[in-house]
């Protein structure tokens, strides 16, 4: 089984300017970030080294203070919309090495770049303005397969695919979804889809193996609807071995310590009505993380309202969502439950009535802000919380995917995602893959956090 927890991993999309295909890219060294005269003398370049420089020290002060001062968070993607996305990013990378710059233009620069905790490859495209002090006025950063220039003789082999390789692949592919994808029916058509297009060339062109992996992506989602199901091709280095499990579980403590447990800015807004971003769901294997997450809950057990923040939370582990939920109820409830197709069980999944620090309790208002970003156990913790009638939903209805998912290694690299089970919430029976959570109060994004603070001292009033 593949774990597929690599930082950068789950950010959507790969996009490349256009200016990125007209200009020989330049191979620099691998330092923590290369300095102007390798990146180059031009305003996109000495800014774009100056925002690494202090993205890699990882110090929300001194974030903070360089983009007040030359780079306005609202013209970032998402990713890094934010200190405290930017800090997590940080924090779960462990910055980034530079590797190739493209050729810059004066107001434009785009660097190829490998995260310093793994072999993740992201490529960031930076444009200044042309008068000084040259403000960034567009940031865009992405994961890409390894490009070519920085493979080795033996990823460039694993990458190139013939046709051999890929009826190999395909009927690798088709035995994990047989096996374990939840809903047979389902994945009895994926894999015939599967196959006509393999049968009728649609893959011939296909030499290289990130692209097809791409492909069979897009083409079994065509057939599912399933945005956790994927393809990837992910080759680990010939000279690096499985981790074991005990580095694996190593790993994930740590990640989750570096991504401050999923939390990212915890502040007290007007009429003491606490806001709460929770950015992800990472395991929580230990008492030292549980009291951690207490750390970060206790902070908002005195505020008569408060309002979680999900708008950009991609998901993670039912356990913590569970673990986080036990905060806003007064005694165990039953918010979930779960059916996995192997073993043919439902496990039921109930808030705790031990936990760390001090509880906000079952009785204050509870408000929950959402995009259509919000995915997976950003959702279910969503759906628990308005199916329990404990929280009003402010925001935009989230992005559709429910089933759990497991990564299965293939050959040379390969891995696909078999999403393997299903939620069944214990009130409406049903779970919210491929409809998401519709709000209770439907408003942009960008305008819900003010509205469920104007919607919280409003019924503050009526409970006074």
């Amino acid at each position: 089984m593949k774990t597929l927890g690599i930082a950068l991993i789950a950010l959507v999309g790969c996009q490349q300017s256009p200016s990125a295909m007209t200009d020989r890219p330049r191979v620099v060294g691998s330092g923590s970030a290369a300095p102007a005269s390798e990146m180059g003398e031009t305003p996109a370049a000495k800014q774009f080294d100056a925002w690494l420089a202090v993205f890699n020290k990882g110090d929300r002060a001194a974030l903070v203070a360089y983009h007040a001062q030359q780079f306005p968070y609202a013209v970032a993607s998402d990713d890094i919309h934010g200190v405290e996305r930017e800090a997590r990013l940080s924090g779960g990378t462990g910055g980034f090495d530079v590797k190739v710059v493209e050729r810059p233009s004066p107001t434009q620069i785009i660097v190829t770049m490998k995260e310093k905790h793994s072999d993740q490859i992201a490529r960031a495209t930076m444009d200044v303005d042309a008068v000084d002090p040259h403000h960034v006025t567009k940031f865009e950063i992405h994961p890409i397969a390894t490009p070519p220039e920085l493979s080795s003789p033996e990823l460039a082999a694993l990458q190139r695919i013939d046709e051999k390789r890929r009826h190999a692949v395909v009927d690798a592919i088709a035995r994990e979804i047989d096996a374990h994808y939840v809903t047979p029916e389902v994945g009895t058509k994926m894999i015939a889809a599967m196959r006509v297009h393999l049968a009728r060339g649609d893959y011939d062109a296909i030499t290289q193996a990130p692209d097809f992996a791409a492909a069979l992506t897009k083409d079994l989602r065509e057939i599912s609807h399933d945005k956790h199901l994927g393809v990837d091709f992910m080759p680990r280095p010939p000279d690096m071995p499985p981790p074991s499990p005990d580095t694996q579980r190593d790993m994930k403590r740590d990640m989750a310590k570096r991504v401050n447990y999923g939390f990212g800015a915890i502040e007290r807004m007007p009429d003491n009505v606490a806001r709460v971003e929770i950015l992800g769901f990472p395991p929580i294997l230990d008492d030292d993380s549980r009291a951690a997450i207490g750390e970060q809950m206790s902070q908002v057990a005195d505020a008569d309202a408060v309002i979680f923040d999900l708008r950009n939370n991609g998901g993670g582990s039912p356990d913590t969502v569970a673990l986080i939920l036990s905060y806003v109820f007064d005694k165990p409830t039953h918010i979930n439950s779960m059916y996995f197709r192997d073993t043919g069980k439902t496990e039921e999944s109930w808030t705790r009535s031990d936990v760390k620090g001090k509880r906000f309790g079952g009785k204050k208002p509870v408000f929950v802000v959402t995009s259509n970003r919000t995915f997976s156990g950003g959702e279910e913790f969503t759906y628990d919380l308005q199916t329990q009638r404990r929280a009003t939903i402010v925001g935009e209805t989230t992005g559709g995917g429910a089933h759990p998912v497991a990564g299965h290694d293939l050959e040379g690299g390969f891995g696909v995602r078999v999403p393997g089970g299903r939620p069944i919430n214990p009130i409406t029976k049903t779970d919210w893959e491929g409809t998401g959570v519709v709000p209770d109060i439907a408003v942009a994004a960008d305008a819900a956090l003010d509205k469920a603070h104007e919607l919280a001292v409003a019924e503050l009033a009526k409970r006074r």
